[in-house]
């Protein structure tokens, strides 16, 4: 299974990388949303990490250029983010977003979030 991680802090894209490969998880990174969008024109992806705050093109943005994309449109979507009212921005965005986990977060909470929404995945 392939997955898109769009983080712009490089430790923390780094350890989410390094604990989804440990999971049987191929992980490709994207440092910012219009990093993510030139991704996701080369290649596939099962499922896409995305931080709402990022430089260029935040996650909101992103996943407002994915609900009108035929395709992409329907990859599930998990949220990372800072802030604990994200529920009030989450109405415009497409309904593949499976929700979000709130940073600071325990890397195996993330892999089994992923599990949860994939539950056929073999590790």
């Amino acid at each position: 299974m392939k997955i898109l991680l769009a983080e712009d802090e490089p430790d923390l894209q780094f350890i989410i990388g390094m604990a989804l490969e440990g999971a049987d998880y191929t992980v490709v990174t994207a440092s910012n949303g219009l990093e993510a969008l030139r991704l996701l024109e080369r290649d596939s992806f099962d499922l896409l990490l995305v931080d709402v705050m990022m430089p260029q093109m935040s996650g909101l943005e992103l996943c407002q250029h994915l609900r009108h994309h035929p395709v992409w449109q329907h990859i599930p979507i998990i949220l990372l983010t800072a802030s604990p009212s994200l529920g009030s921005l989450l109405k415009d965005l497409p309904p593949s977003v499976c929700g979000w986990i709130e940073k600071p977060f325990n890397v195996f909470d993330l892999v089994d979030r992923i599990k949860s929404i994939f539950p056929d995945h073999q590790t």
